[in-house]
C-alpha cells in the first residue's frame, strides 16, 4: 500500500523533468529565432554593416551547432541550458552593441548588397 504513493511521485516528477526540458529547448529556438530577426532589421535598415551581419550570423550557427551538439542525447542538462543561455547572452549584447553603434550605411546604397547578402542565407 505505501509503494503506490511513492510510483505515482517518482512518475510525476520524471514528467515534470521532461516537459521542463523539452520546454526550455524550445525556448532557446524561440530566444534564437527572434535574434535572427532582429539582426535581419537591422541589415535591411541600414544599421548593421555586411561585415557585422556576418559576425553575428557566425554566432547564431555556433549556437544552433552547439545546441544539436547538447540535444544529441535526448535533453538538455541544467549545465547545457546554462551554458546555451550565456552564449545567447553574448550574442544578443553583441547584436545591440552592432545596432547601435555609429557605422551605418546608407539605405539606398544598401538595399544591392542586403538583397545578395540575405540571397546566401
Amino acid at each position: 500500500m505505501k509503494k503506490q504513493p511513492i510510483i505515482i511521485a517518482t512518475i510525476f516528477v520524471t514528467g515534470l523533468l521532461f516537459f521542463s526540458q523539452t520546454a526550455s529547448a524550445a525556448t532557446l529556438m524561440d530566444r534564437q529565432r527572434q535574434q535572427t530577426q532582429r539582426i535581419k532589421h537591422g541589415i535591411t535598415s541600414g544599421q548593421i554593416t555586411p561585415r557585422e551581419a556576418e559576425t553575428l550570423y557566425q554566432d547564431q550557427r555556433q549556437v544552433r551547432q552547439l545546441r544539436r551538439h547538447f540535444l544529441a542525447d535526448g535533453s538538455l542538462s541544467h549545465r547545457e541550458h546554462s551554458i546555451l543561455a550565456k552564449r545567447m547572452d553574448r550574442s544578443s549584447d553583441r547584436i545591440y552593441r552592432y545596432k547601435h553603434n555609429p557605422r551605418r550605411i546608407a539605405p539606398p546604397l544598401y538595399r544591392a548588397r542586403v538583397l545578395r547578402y540575405l540571397a546566401r542565407h
